[in-house]
């Protein structure tokens, strides 16, 4: 075996390794489970949009039913973020006008 081999099989363990820990998210942050992961696994870090949720819960329907209409629209929350303020779509919520489905699914991070 030479010293070339060796290296080339090596890097290509550390590539597998390192997709796999991408794919199956090892390093990333691991919340735990409520019934509305299949929503709340869209958004990459749910601390601060809990923070902004507790200002947007107020004005909207309970987790049960939030999560209900959101599961309704078979978009995915970037398409909906998107798409909303050209539909005229929008929520204020502490000063900041966003779009709808942000402020629901915060509100949603912030009752789970």
């Amino acid at each position: 075996m030479t010293r070339r081999g060796v290296l080339a099989g090596l890097a290509a363990v550390l590539a597998l390794a390192g997709g796999a820990a991408w794919k199956f998210r090892l390093f990333a942050k691991h919340y735990p489970s409520t019934p509305y992961d299949d929503l709340l696994d869209q958004i990459t870090d749910r601390e601060p949009a809990i923070v902004f949720g507790q200002a947007a819960r107020n004005s909207l329907p309970g987790a049960a039913q939030l999560a209900a209409e959101l599961r309704r629209d078979r978009r995915s929350l970037g398409e909906r973020a998107a798409a909303e303020p050209g539909e005229a779509q929008i929520a204020e919520v502490a000063g900041w006008v966003v779009p709808q489905s942000v402020a629901r699914y915060a509100a949603l991070a912030a009752q789970a």
